[in-house]
């Protein structure tokens, strides 16, 4: 809530009051899926970083996959480098661009979670400005979801088959530990 506060913040540095937050949340200008999402982000109800690191099996959802680090909301919706999200962003500021001659630059978490509080020198170009972030930022979250979490994960092979597999063609295999599969570089370079 605090980084939408400072977001919205006016030229002459007042906050606006939490309950303007809430209600820009379900403003006319925002769709309905978007004012869920937002919603949603200023609850942090997303599930991602650290709330996966805490799940036994489900560790590995805490990490972004294209850029080694941990995920969170800012970095899905702002940093990452993924396949998407600097487009949107590019495309929505060449969009805002043709309405005001001005670049829109990339908006922080804190940006996102008040555009609807955001007003403009006038009704249309406060209007785009809601609709460009809220439906940008939502589109951003839903291509990440169908790139991690729709996205099958490998099957994994059975420990047993690998086994079979392998036997007799490792070399070392007699000094190798139990669990090798799980060691890296165990069957590189062989070929």
């Amino acid at each position: 809530m605090e980084l939408a506060k400072h977001a919205a913040a006016d030229d002459d540095g007042g906050l606006p009051e939490t309950r303007s937050i809430w209600k820009s949340t379900r403003h006319k200008d925002v769709s309905r899926s978007a004012r869920f999402f937002l919603w949603m982000l200023l609850h942090d109800g997303y599930k991602v970083g650290g709330h996966w690191a805490k799940i036994e099996g489900h560790e590995f959802k805490a990490t972004c996959v294209q850029c080694g680090v941990t995920e969170s909301m800012e970095h899905i919706l702002t940093r990452c480098d993924a396949p998407g999200q600097d487009e949107i962003w590019e495309l929505a500021s060449e969009m805002w661009k043709l309405k005001t001659g001005e670049d829109l630059p990339k908006p922080t978490k804190g940006q996102i979670m008040a555009c609807a509080t955001t007003k403009k020198k006038d009704a249309g170009t406060t209007r785009l400005f809601r609709i460009l972030i809220s439906e940008s930022a939502h589109l951003v979250w839903r291509l990440r979801n169908e790139r991690v979490i729709q996205e099958k994960l490998p099957a994994t092979l059975k420990k047993d088959l690998v086994q079979k597999t392998w036997s007799k063609v490792l070399k070392n295999e007699a000094t190798l530990p139990r669990d090798w599969m799980r060691e890296t570089e165990v069957l590189v370079g062989i070929g």
